[in-house]
């Protein structure tokens, strides 16, 4: 089985990149906890994670609300809820969370409280309207509490510009055609509204003020540790699964080479692959009433 067939489909209804989320998660933690500092998280809050993927972020929200805080997880997808209690089982915090399963483009899920503060994490770009989705997040806040929004940053780069195999330039290719795929995706489905402005604006419309922008570097240098040099496989593989109908024949001939394990080309082969990319964070609070 080749790398390319291995990761050719995520845990099913959960649109994962891979088979693995929780290891990429763990690649980004560090990156994550900074875009989570703007929270200012203690002891006692009530916060909202909706989109809570494999828990990573959840479970570090948990540690952070303490004891007497409450952590909601809010997914579509039953999967990911288990994962996400799972993990929190696994470090020990699972009573401090509750899962809810809602799909946040339906509006604010019917929580018992407003919260303190809430989390939201590359998640909201899936939605049909993206207006109506921020509402939704502000809508769960209290008079003065605050939402971080995680969305966009910069593409990731985890090649050299030649790699010895196909034209050089092979990943910024990918990029464009991921791009396509994505844009084909977003407006193939029924009562997509199109964005036509920055999450910035978005935020301030939904209700949020004093709106700030930030980006926490991911800078993984060659050579990567085992764990990340999967990672690095596996969200390679998943992005040229998905981007696999925008490839030129040459292009998609390269990549099934160069991921497939049995071939001398194989990336894994490679010493100089790096994890280089940017995450961006969008923070704000609801107005005190």
């Amino acid at each position: 089985m080749t790398t390319r067939q291995h990761y050719r489909t995520g845990t099913p209804g959960t649109g994962t990149s891979t088979d693995d989320p929780a290891a990429a998660e763990a690649v980004f933690l560090d990156a994550t906890r900074r875009l989570l500092e703007p929270l200012r998280i203690g002891p006692g809050d009530t916060v909202v994670d909706v989109g809570p993927g494999a828990g990573s972020a959840t479970v570090a929200l948990a540690h952070a609300v303490g004891e007497p805080g409450r952590v909601y997880a809010v997914d579509l997808d039953v999967a990911m809820l288990n994962a996400t209690m799972e993990a929190a089982r696994a470090a020990g915090v699972a009573g401090r969370i509750r899962p809810v399963l809602h799909d946040i483009q339906d509006g604010a899920p019917p929580l018992p409280e407003l919260a303190d503060a809430v989390w939201s994490s590359w998640c909201i770009h899936h939605a049909r309207d993206w207006d109506v989705a921020a509402r939704a997040l502000v809508e769960m806040l209290r008079p003065g509490g605050r939402l971080c929004l995680a969305e966009g940053g910069l593409p990731a780069r985890c090649l050299p510009w030649d790699i010895g195999i196909g034209r050089p330039g092979l990943e910024t290719r990918l990029d464009e055609a991921h791009d396509r795929h994505f844009t084909q995706w977003f407006f193939g489905r029924v009562g997509v509204s199109r964005p036509a402005r920055g999450w910035s604006e978005i935020l301030h419309a939904a209700g949020l003020t004093d709106i700030t922008c930030f980006t926490a570097l991911v800078d993984l240098p060659a050579p990567l540790s085992a764990p990340a040099r999967e990672v690095v496989l596996a969200e390679l593989a998943a992005r040229v699964r998905r981007a696999q109908p925008f490839l030129t024949e040459e292009d998609a001939d390269t990549w099934a080479r160069v991921l497939d394990p049995e071939n001398s080309a194989w990336l894994g082969h490679r010493a100089d692959l790096s994890l280089l990319t940017a995450r961006t964070g969008f923070s704000g609070h609801r107005p005190d009433e």
